[in-house]
C-alpha cells in the first residue's frame, strides 16, 4: 500500500494532546450508592480477567485513538495497485530524455519512474505480457511481449539516462501501430512532458514537480587574429531572479569568471573577447540547480587552414574565379596533364584527364571523356529536358534552370549518385570510391549559360564544401544523441573517435565512414586520422538541446496537465481511503455504545 499524500501522517502528532487530556481529566467523583451495588460490581470485576480489566479502564481512550488514526489514514489518500495493470497486454513507455535527469530529493525523475514500474511488474498477474519502450530522440522497444518478470526487471534496471530530447510524436505513432489490432491492453506512459493523444486505454503518469533552472542556451566562438571571441547566451527558465558566476574556460584552463544577473524568464548575452588562441572554449554556470547537464556548453574553433586545389584546364576563367572566391582555398593552375602528381586536396580536371587519377585527394571532372571505373559517356545530345535532384546538397540554394547547347549523357558507376538529368539520363553525378570523393559534370560550362547565373558561384562553393569537407566538425550545435557525418581525408587508413568518457571507437575502415551516432555524452569529441606515419586530429562538440528540455518549471501547458494527472491516479490506482473512513465510523458507533452503557 502506498500514499498520495504521506505528509498528512504528521497529523498523528495530534494523538499527544488527546492522551494528555485523558491524563489531566478528573479521575473520580463521590457518589452515594447502596452496598449491594458495590458487592455486585466487585463480583463482576472478579469474574473478568486481568487484561480485560485493565483495558476496560481506558477503552474509550483506545477507541478515540483508533478513530483518530483511521481519519489520518483517510487524509493520506492510501491506494493499492489495481486490476488496471492486471491485463493481458501491458505496454510501458519510459521517457529517458534530458529533463528526466532532474533531481528531486537526490533522485532523478527517471529513477522514480523505474521504481514505480518495478512495483507494477512485481504485482502483475501471471501470464501477462509486457512490452517495455524507452523514449528519447526516438522510441526504442527494449523488450516485446515478455511474460518473464525476472527478464523484464533486468531490462528495466539497465535503462540509462539520455542527454537527448524527447520525440513524443514518433513514440505515439509507434504506440498506435502496436495497439491497432491489440485486444485487452493498457499503456502507461511515464514522462514529465505534456501529451495529448486519442489512444485508447492510455495512462499518462506525469513525473516531477516544478523547479527553477538556469541553462546555457548557446555558445558561439570565432577566431579574431591571434585571439578568440565568444558569445554566451544564458537563460533563466525559473520564476525568480537569479545571480550566478559564469566561468569561461580556454581548453581546460579557467580564463575568466563573470558574475551575471538574469531576471525570471529572461535571457542574457555575455560577450568575451581577447581569449588566447585555443581550439576549444567551454562555458559553465556555477549554480546548484536540479538539472545539471545544461549548466555547461562547448565550442570548437574552426580550423582556418587553407586547402590546396589544383586546376588542370586549357582556360576557364569562370570556373577559376568561382573557386577563388573561397578564402580557404589556395588555387594552383596548369594547362598540362602531369603524371604521378600528388599533394593536393582537390584536383579539378576541365576536359583534360590523365592516364591514371591521383589517389590522395578529391576529384572534380567537367566534360569528361570515357574513363574506366569512373565515367562512361553514352552519347552527346544537343537538346533535352533538364531535371535535378532538388534535395541534393550540391544544389542547395541553386536554381539550375539553365540552357545547354551540348551535353554528354553519362552512365554512372555503382558508387555514383546522379543529381542532374537530361531526358531522365544522368549528366552529373557524385560519389565516393575508396575514400575519394568524386563530382562529374557531363558538359562544358561554356556550352551553357550557367556562368551567367547568380547560382553558379553558389554551386561551385557547394562542390568545394562537399569535396574538401570545408564544414567538417565545425558545427558546435551537434545535439546529444544526434548523428554526425565525419568526413575524413582520402589518404586516411584508419580513423577513431574518442569521446568525453575517453572511450576510443574505431570508425574506419570500412569506407565510406558511417554516420557517427554515439554522441550522448556532452563535451568534446576527438577525431583521429592515421595517414601512414602521421596522425591528424580534429574535434567536434556535443551539447544538449536546452530549448526542448531545460524548462522544468510550470508553464501553462503543464498546469493544464494537472487534471489529467489526477485522472490518471484515479484510474491507475485503487484508492482505499474510504475503507479507513468506514472503519472510523464503525469505531465511532462502537464508542457511543460503550459510552452509553457506562463503560
Amino acid at each position: 500500500m502506498s500514499f498520495f499524500s504521506p505528509i498528512n501522517f504528521l497529523f498523528l502528532l495530534g494523538i499527544i494532546p488527546i492522551i494528555i487530556m485523558y491524563l489531566l481529566k478528573k479521575k473520580h467523583q463521590d457518589v452515594e450508592v447502596s452496598s449491594i451495588y458495590l458487592w455486585e460490581k466487585a463480583v463482576r470485576d472478579v469474574e473478568a480477567n486481568a487484561p480485560w480489566q485493565r483495558l476496560r479502564k481506558n477503552i474509550l481512550l483506545i477507541l478515540q485513538l483508533l478513530i483518530f488514526i483511521m481519519l489520518v489514514f483517510f487524509l493520506t489518500k492510501p491506494y493499492i495497485i489495481s486490476d488496471t495493470f492486471k491485463t493481458d497486454n501491458l505496454i510501458i513507455v519510459i521517457d529517458k530524455s534530458l529533463s528526466m535527469s532532474t533531481l528531486e530529493d537526490n533522485v532523478s525523475r527517471l529513477d522514480k519512474s523505474k521504481k514505480d514500474v518495478e512495483n507494477i511488474l512485481k504485482n502483475l498477474k501471471p501470464k501477462s505480457s509486457v512490452t517495455l519502450i524507452t523514449m528519447d530522440d526516438s522510441p526504442e522497444v527494449i523488450i516485446s511481449k515478455s511474460k518473464y518478470k525476472s527478464v523484464l526487471l533486468d531490462k528495466l534496471k539497465k535503462i540509462q539516462q539520455s542527454n537527448s530530447t524527447d520525440n513524443v510524436e514518433e513514440t505515439l505513432s509507434l504506440l498506435k501501430a502496436m495497439t491497432n489490432e491489440m485486444e485487452n491492453y493498457k499503456v502507461i506512459f511515464y514522462t514529465d512532458k505534456s501529451i495529448e493523444t486519442d489512444i485508447d486505454n492510455l495512462i499518462i503518469k506525469k513525473i516531477g514537480n516544478p523547479h527553477n533552472n538556469l541553462a546555457i542556451e548557446n555558445l558561439s566562438c570565432k577566431k579574431d587574429n591571434n585571439s578568440v571571441e565568444a558569445l554566451i547566451d544564458v537563460k533563466n527558465y525559473g520564476n525568480r531572479d537569479q545571480t550566478t558566476d559564469l566561468i569561461i574556460y580556454k581548453g581546460n584552463e579557467i580564463y575568466d569568471v563573470k558574475e551575471i544577473f538574469i531576471k525570471a524568464g529572461e535571457s542574457k548575452k555575455i560577450y568575451a573577447e581577447g581569449i588566447p588562441k585555443t581550439d576549444i572554449i567551454k562555458a559553465e554556470i556555477d549554480i546548484d540547480d536540479p538539472l545539471k547537464a545544461d549548466n555547461e556548453r562547448y565550442c570548437v574553433i574552426e580550423d582556418g587552414s587553407a586547402r590546396k586545389v589544383l586546376m588542370i584546364t586549357r582556360g576557364n576563367i569562370f570556373l577559376e574565379k568561382a573557386i577563388a572566391l573561397n578564402e580557404n582555398i589556395e588555387l594552383y593552375k596548369t594547362n598540362e596533364v602531369l603524371p604521378d602528381i600528388e599533394g593536393y586536396d582537390l584536383y579539378v580536371y576541365d576536359e583534360m584527364l590523365p592516364a591514371s587519377l591521383p589517389t590522395d585527394g578529391s576529384i572534380f571532372i567537367l566534360n569528361p571523356a570515357n574513363f574506366d571505373g569512373v565515367v562512361k559517356v553514352n552519347e552527346i545530345v544537343k537538346e533535352g529536358k533538364l531535371t535535378v535532384s532538388e534535395e541534393d546538397e550540391l544544389l542547395k540554394y541553386v536554381d539550375f534552370d539553365i540552357s545547354m547547347s551540348r551535353v554528354k549523357l553519362l552512365s554512372p558507376p555503382d558508387w555514383g549518385r546522379p543529381f542532374i538529368y537530361s531526358n531522365d539520363e544522368a549528366i552529373g553525378f557524385k560519389g565516393i570510391k575508396k575514400n575519394q570523393k568524386f563530382v562529374v559534370l557531363g558538359f562544358d560550362i561554356h556550352d551553357t549559360d550557367l556562368p551567367l547565373k547568380y547560382s553558379f558561384p553558389i554551386f561551385i562553393q557547394n562542390v568545394l564544401d562537399y569535396t574538401l569537407d570545408l564544414n567538417l566538425q565545425r558545427n558546435t550545435k551537434v545535439f546529444s544523441g544526434q548523428g554526425i557525418e565525419i568526413n575524413i581525408s582520402p589518404k586516411t587508413r584508419e580513423a577513431y573517435v574518442t569521446g568525453p568518457n575517453k572511450d576510443k571507437i574505431k570508425i574506419a575502415p570500412p569506407f565510406p565512414v558511417s554516420t557517427f551516432t554515439d554522441t550522448n555524452d556532452t563535451g568534446v569529441y576527438t577525431v583521429e586520422q592515421n595517414i601512414d606515419d602521421i596522425k591528424l586530429f580534429s574535434y567536434f562538440a556535443s551539447n544538449v538541446n536546452t530549448i526542448k528540455e531545460s524548462n522544468i518549471s510550470y508553464d501553462a501547458e503543464t498546469l493544464n496537465q494537472v487534471d489529467i494527472k489526477d485522472k490518471v491516479e484515479e484510474n491507475a490506482m485503487v484508492s482505499v481511503k474510504n475503507v479507513f473512513l468506514i472503519i472510523a465510523l464503525i469505531i465511532l458507533a462502537a464508542e457511543w455504545v460503550v459510552y452509553s452503557r457506562g463503560y
